[in-house]
């Protein structure tokens, strides 16, 4: 089996309405659907999904480095050679992450296909049902919409949500105080600052009031200041969840080495893909720590995968398989309902929608056989 044709789609999806976070509001996504056709038949879906003030990817940026480079290079080479080929690009590109997530989801689903199996079923996993029940993300607003917010996602079904705070900390704590009173106590909270609260002397002065609320605070602090986050852990009562801080199996292993985190934020998007996934989920699990797999508000493609490497590894506690219940329009056919997502089929399991993706494409770029 070889690569005959890689087909790099730009396209863009509309929000429900803008999502706000302490590094910047996002009013669409702008995403990149790789195609990967090879000469039996068999074509894999992968996703690069680049936020800018995580990995320093564009739409642009990660598309151009797919189409003249990535692409390329795996032309003519067997799939299933994952780990060489993602060698490979990764001694050709440094960085671009995202870029590189693209090209090795495709190959995992062609993998999956290829076997005519689930590739949860291929990584190990022995989960009894295909499907993971995902949270509700709260955009930063005023305290009394994010309230409001909150009980509406909790009469539709969700049984944990993630706060967005990070701005000042005392509107933060305005924040978790409201929607903790306005929910049952039985529905999970969780806080993400997104590095806005900078460091740990304004993280504890936010922390003091809402800690006793929530099951964990993730990245309180700026990525680079490792050591506060050490701090916060000998100062808190809840667990220390680093996010832009660990991209890949190296940094979760200096973080552990330095006692920086209670559980570690995986993305795809952060690792370049599922195998670096999997070498930083062992790394946490060695120390005894969970992992959670994290969302980069990724696509249906993107999503799928996902959610495939959470059944797979039981050390992956939590999941934020968010995109496509913050989207206006989905791409492929991924089975979705608040607050649940399944997978079943081969490979990652989902085919494109053809018609949705002409309507949203921006741009599309061929590389290969014509």
């Amino acid at each position: 089996m070889r690569i005959e044709r890689v087909t790099i789609h730009q396209y863009n999806i509309p929000l429900e309405e803008p999502f706000v976070t302490a590094l910047n509001p996002i009013p669409e996504l702008e995403r990149v659907l790789v195609e990967v056709e090879t000469d039996v038949g068999i074509t894999g879906l992968g996703e690069a999904a680049p936020a800018y003030e995580v990995t320093g990817e564009t739409q642009r940026s990660t598309a151009a480095v797919i189409e003249d480079i990535l692409a390329p290079l795996v032309l003519d080479t067997n799939p299933l050679d994952i780990e060489r080929i993602v060698g490979d690009m990764e001694a050709l590109v440094d960085g671009s992450r995202t870029a590189h997530a693209g090209i090795e989801l495709a190959l995992q689903d062609i993998r999956g296909k290829a076997a005519e199996m689930p590739l949860y079923r291929l990584l190990g996993g022995n989960a009894t049902e295909s499907v993971i029940n995902v949270p509700k993300v709260l955009s930063i607003k005023d305290p009394g919409e994010m309230a409001e917010d909150a009980v509406d996602a909790v009469e539709a079904g969700y049984k944990q949500i993630k706060i967005k705070v990070g701005d000042k900390p005392e509107t933060d704590v305005k924040r978790v105080e409201k929607i903790a009173t306005a929910v049952p106590e039985s529905v999970s909270l969780k806080a993400d600052a997104n590095q806005g609260w900078g460091d740990a002397k304004t993280a504890l002065r936010a922390l003091q009031g809402i800690s006793d609320y929530l099951d964990v605070i993730e990245q309180p602090v700026a990525k680079e200041n490792v050591e506060d986050l050490v701090t916060l852990r000998n100062r808190v009562d809840i667990p220390v969840m680093p996010d832009e801080s660990v991209k890949t199996a190296s940094d979760c292993l200096d973080l552990v080495n330095r006692g920086a985190g209670d559980i570690y934020n995986i993305k795809l998007m952060k690792t370049g893909g599922i195998g670096e996934a999997i070498r930083l989920n062992t790394v946490a699990e060695a120390d005894n720590r969970p992992t959670q797999l994290g969302s980069m508000v990724e696509g249906g493609v993107g999503t799928a995968a996902g959610v495939h490497f959470c059944l797979a590894f039981e050390n992956v506690i939590w999941n934020e398989m968010v995109g496509p219940f913050m989207t206006t329009a989905n791409v492929t056919d991924l089975d979705f309902t608040v607050p649940e997502i399944s997978v079943e089929g081969p490979g990652l399991g989902i085919e494109i929608d053809r018609d949705k993706l002409d309507e949203l494409r921006t741009d599309c770029t061929v590389i290969g056989r014509q």
